[in-house]
């Protein structure tokens, strides 16, 4: 099979952790192990816990952040504060041309559980069309939605669902606490055609207003990677290490009388990886990592001083996200979330029943239901441009409505407000190197709304959502709308045009940069088994690898792709 790799890699920074197998320093790490993965985040983690449960194979993960047991990532109430904090890496695009040339914040976690620590832990999985699409797309029947299936997360309510792979998977589950505007959701329902109600969005047919699914654990805390595959009795295995605060810049090229061998990891320590490195530091990380190991299209490299060493132009390209805005109405109500922060000593009470039986607000994300809709089939679009969606059981934009604005800080107001995603976007960008020195930031190109059809898309959601707050279920309820969004003719196009491009942000679901293409093909960084085109001993498994974004949020394809490729690695190895 594969030489005996060694693996360097350049140490950014350290703190001692006492304990486990979370390592004080590169003192106490092994000479040598079978795995070396690279980046502890939502997908790393899952395939650590699953090639270490074979006490014959040594796995060690390398994470740039923290361990990340702090109360702030326990309460799922507080995510929106996590954008931004010491536990995001604070990344923003390049100027977005489709945005009026503003840059946007690029939200991603940094440590242990990675984006699944910061994240608004839905647990959408798309389509069925989606997964089908992929696999067609790759030639792989093993991607398709049918046989995927045990990789699914396990759904709390539904104990009969199909059986997984092992017992420690992430647990999804309904809303723990109900929000007053959760009636008048289901009333519009009913009432309106337009948006019907869909007792389970994640059964690959996901059109409709359903409940909300949420990697939220029955005593009322977020559940991460962090949590679920690096629980304590995980990560006390003898065989499995966590190095943190640790930066992989690049990948080497030790092995000089194979080209295509990149055996090693910069590092100022040394360790031998037995079999392979595994790259999942995400759809921003992991091209970077590539890029700045000479891996990539020859001519950008040499423009930045980096020395190419196999030629792979796919990698950084296919860059793609969901756009979002948010909208707000003023409401003839006092119990919207305004009213809690606002109101210090409510606060403290809430905080303290979550404290004391993990119950009330602060036990949920703020997120009842979430819907999936698409365009009339007679759309104008339609007349110029091909459906982008993989196929008709796929939303082409989605609606979160809050009782609240949860983005939003203190104002005299209260609110409701609904969160609007493209989940079907034709734009594509990349990540490109700003320079030779691999630990400058990247540069990120999402190209939000540089196809026309993104910006028609999220024109046609506005409208739809303003038709759903027009419903006889909230009248008297809904008062005015709110913000900048009051002084919009919603029949201008030119003016909804105008409000998008100053008001869309990231849907921080960024997916393609490292994409899977069919084996042979000469396009696509990894076959389908998640091996590096033409190289040898080093695999990508992270959301950079789906080559076509779902209509969904990432978080639960992303869990079901690192599941698959644990298996596929098991088997490749023999292991158990």
């Amino acid at each position: 099979m594969f030489s005996s790799p060694v693996i360097f890699m350049q140490i950014v920074a350290y703190l001692c952790f006492a304990g486990a197998k979370i390592l004080g320093s590169t003192d106490d790490l092994l000479n040598q192990y079978d795995f070396i993965i690279v980046g502890g985040g939502t997908a790393g983690n899952v395939v650590a816990n699953r090639l270490s449960a074979d006490r014959r194979t040594t796995v060690l993960v390398i994470e740039a952040g923290g361990s990340n047991d702090v109360l702030d990532l326990q309460i799922p109430y507080l995510w929106t504060s996590l954008i931004g904090s010491a536990y995001d890496w604070n990344s923003t695009s390049t100027p977005q041309s489709g945005l009026g040339n503003r840059s946007v914040t690029l939200a991603r976690g940094i440590g242990l559980g990675g984006s699944s620590s910061i994240n608004a832990m839905l647990y959408t999985l798309g389509s069925a069309d989606n997964y089908d699409a992929i696999a067609e797309l790759v030639n792989d029947e093993s991607w398709s939605w049918n046989r995927l299936q045990p990789f699914f997360g396990k759904d709390v309510t539904q104990p009969g669902s199909p059986s997984s792979p092992a017992s420690d998977m992430i647990e999804v589950a309904p809303p723990r606490f109900y929000q007053p505007t959760d009636d008048r959701i289901m009333q519009t329902t009913q009432e309106n055609s337009e948006f019907p109600f869909n007792n389970n969005t994640n059964s690959g047919k996901q059109l409709g207003f359903g409940w909300s699914k949420s990697t939220i654990a029955p005593d009322g805390t977020r559940s991460s990677s962090r949590t679920v595959y690096l629980k304590p009795e995980v990560i006390n295995r003898p065989n499995l290490h966590v190095l943190l605060n640790t930066q992989a810049t690049r990948l080497l090229q030790l092995d000089r009388a194979d080209r295509t061998r990149f055996n090693g990891v910069e590092f100022v320590e040394s360790v031998h990886a037995k079999r392979e490195i595994i790259l999942s530091a995400g759809a921003y990380g992991t091209p970077h990592i590539l890029l700045n190991s000479g891996i990539g299209d020859a001519r950008d490299l040499n423009s930045v001083g980096v020395t190419p060493r196999h030629e792979l132009p796919s990698v950084g390209h296919n860059l793609t996200d969901h756009s979002l805005t948010t909208l707000t109405w003023t409401v003839n109500s006092t119990t919207t979330y305004e009213s809690i922060r606002r109101n210090e000593t409510l606060w403290a009470t809430l905080l303290e029943q979550w404290r004391r039986n993990g119950t009330g607000d602060f036990s949920s994300s703020g997120i009842d239901h979430v819907a999936c809709l698409r365009l009339p089939s007679t759309a104008d679009i339609f007349n110029s441009v091909q459906d982008p969606s993989a196929g008709p059981n796929t939303g082409h934009f989605e609606i979160i409505i809050t009782n609240g604005n949860i983005f939003g800080g203190p104002t005299s107001d209260n609110l409701i407000a609904a969160t609007l995603m493209v989940l079907t976007p034709m734009s594509r960008g990349f990540v490109k190197l700003n320079s030779a020195h691999p630990l400058d930031k990247a540069a990120i190109n999402p190209s939000y709304l540089s196809h026309r059809f993104d910006q028609y898309t999220m024109r046609e959601a506005i409208r739809s959502t303003q038709r759903f707050f027009d419903s006889p279920a909230w009248e008297g309820y809904v008062l005015s709308r709110a913000g900048d969004y009051a002084a919009v003719d919603l029949q201008d196009d030119n003016e909804l045009d105008a409000y998008i491009r100053d008001n869309v942000v990231s849907g921080l679901h960024p997916v393609g940069s490292s994409s899977m293409s069919p084996r042979g093909a000469s396009w696509g960084v990894t076959d389908p088994d998640l091996k590096v085109k033409g190289l040898k001993g080093l695999r990508v498994v992270d959301a950079s690898v789906i080559p076509l974004i779902p209509a969904a949020h990432t978080q639960g394809p992303t869990y079901i792709y690192a599941e698959r490729a644990a298996d596929i690695i098991k088997k490749d190895w023999d292991t158990v």
